[in-house]
């Protein structure tokens, strides 16, 4: 008679954290809230629903001529990636890189907030005028 078949011994590791269980997919609903506010239109109507709280009568006559300018220049239409999506309840925070058609590139950390635009996020306000001021 031979030796009873002993079990596989299986490593275990304590005390090590677990991985970050991953945002959920957020990229195609954050990069269709960049891409509305980057698109044509007023900030003082149609866009209005994509930044947290709103913009005020003159934060919105400055986005717009803002807007202008950056569209004169030819850095519209943007195109949006999204990196180191991070959500934390209701609030996500992710690097974002806007390419414009002239070649230029810009990479900052933006806030978005969950709340009553047609994607479902919306922009803190400090985070849109961060934006604003680096296109424009």
């Amino acid at each position: 008679m031979g030796a009873p078949a002993q079990p596989a011994v299986q490593p275990v590791v304590f005390d090590v954290p677990l991985p970050a269980a991953p945002a959920p997919d957020l990229q195609g609903p954050l990069v269709s809230t960049l891409s509305a506010l980057a698109g044509p239109g007023s900030f003082s109507a149609g866009k209005a629903s994509y930044v947290q709280g709103g913009l005020g009568r003159i934060e919105a006559r400055v986005a717009d001529s803002g807007y202008n300018n950056a569209a004169a220049k030819g850095y519209f239409p943007l195109s949006f990636s999204i990196t180191d999506i991070d959500q934390n309840g209701p609030v996500v925070t992710a690097n974002v890189t806007a390419s414009a058609p002239s070649g230029a590139v810009a990479t900052q950390p933006l806030t978005f907030i969950a709340g009553p635009s047609p994607t479902g996020w919306q922009l803190s306000k400090q985070s849109a005028m961060a934006l604003m001021s680096s296109v424009g």
